[in-house]
């Protein structure tokens, strides 16, 4: 396997979770249904801060130095995206991440193809959906923000799969490691249907 090869198959059977979790559903879920642009911009700004706050953990702890230094850009960059959106906030309001998946993952590769992987796949898949809430609102500034978040986020993706691609040598490490970018997108996609149905939403889109 490789690492366009991992990203199709990941692709491929999560298709279903990945699709509705980029349905105009997915900020309903993400806010509580508080569609304003400091509740939006402040659950972004909550996720990168998790996001980084874990990849730099990851970076510490892992077992080789090509690793903790591709961990480490990531959290720098994820860290980068949370000041920019809390600095575009005009309230600060107290709000959660979105759930990306990451986190409970052990070993460097099953750490990389979750959290540089799969959860860049769910926060694509919601980014974009952030970008037509903000050209909704003909705040094509704050859009531009988003898309650029978006664009670092496929960054981080595929920089995920050219470590894959260094550190799995066997059948067996890609195998775990797409199983770990799979259970991922399954967290935050069992989030999403839970926080739906929570909400009274049917989570499946409507025919």
């Amino acid at each position: 396997m490789d690492g366009q090869q991992f990203l199709d198959r990941v692709r491929e059977t999560k298709r279903t979770a990945l699709e509705r979790l980029g349905s105009d559903k997915a900020l309903l879920a993400a806010t509580g249904a508080d569609l304003d642009t400091d509740t939006v911009l402040g659950v972004l700004a909550a996720t990168e801060l998790f996001h980084a706050d874990a990849f730099r953990r990851w970076s510490e702890e892992a077992d080789e130095e090509r690793v903790a230094a591709a961990f480490e850009t990531a959290a720098d960059t994820a860290g980068d995206h949370a000041d920019r959106l809390d600095a575009d906030l005009d309230a600060v309001p107290d709000q959660s991440g979105i759930e990306t998946g990451v986190g409970g993952q052990d070993g460097d590769g099953e750490r990389a193809a979750a959290g540089l992987v799969g959860a860049s796949l769910v926060l694509d898949r919601i980014l974009l959906q952030a970008v037509n809430f903000f050209v909704n609102e003909a705040d094509e500034r704050r859009a531009d923000l988003i898309r650029e978040v978006r664009n670092a986020a496929e960054d981080r993706r595929d920089a995920g799969l050219a470590l894959l691609e260094e550190i799995c040598e066997s059948d067996e490490a890609w195998e775990r490691a797409a199983t770990a970018a799979e259970a991922a997108i399954a967290a935050a996609y069992d989030d999403y249907v839970a926080t739906l149905e929570g909400m009274g939403i049917d989570p499946k889109p409507v025919c």
